[in-house]
């Protein structure tokens, strides 16, 4: 009777292991959704190996269809567009209906893959130099300002 207890045990533990209520919390990602306003930065690395900055005011409105515009005075340095976006926590693409791929281009578009931190309120990417702008990197410091 005993060796059969014995062998019933980690049976009986694994059902209760499954049946238990599970402790653990799960971590909701919130979506980057509402008005941000901030800064633009383009740091580019010059002959001598430090930065140069170009800087530029931009809104950037982000729905929770996934679809984006950037508006402001997109003049100086960062384009005007729109389109879609999808996350996952670390990394956040932008899909920029307005950029054509191989088209020479003077001001930057949101476009492409970004690692981003978004805590609520303070929304911050960034995008490392490319293959086709080496020693270049794109920021972007924002605040939300509205739902």
């Amino acid at each position: 009777m005993k060796r059969n207890l014995f062998y019933l045990l980690p049976l009986l533990l694994t059902l209760l292991a499954a049946c238990a209520k599970n402790s653990g919390t799960s971590v909701i990602i919130s979506a980057p959704v509402g008005t941000f306003n901030g800064q633009f930065r383009l740091l580019t690395k010059n002959s001598t190996g430090k930065y140069d900055t170009l800087k530029d005011s931009i809104i950037l409105k982000m729905t929770n269809a996934y679809h984006f515009a950037v508006t402001a005075d997109t003049t100086v340095k960062h384009a005007g567009s729109h389109g879609t976006f999808a996350f996952d926590g670390y990394y956040i693409q932008f899909n920029d209906s307005t950029f054509k791929s191989g088209v020479p281009r003077t001001k930057n578009h949101l476009v492409g893959v970004y690692q981003y931190i978004y805590d609520g309120t303070n929304f911050k990417m960034l995008r490392a130099s490319s293959s086709t702008s080496p020693d270049t990197i794109g920021r972007y410091d924002l605040v939300k300002t509205a739902n």
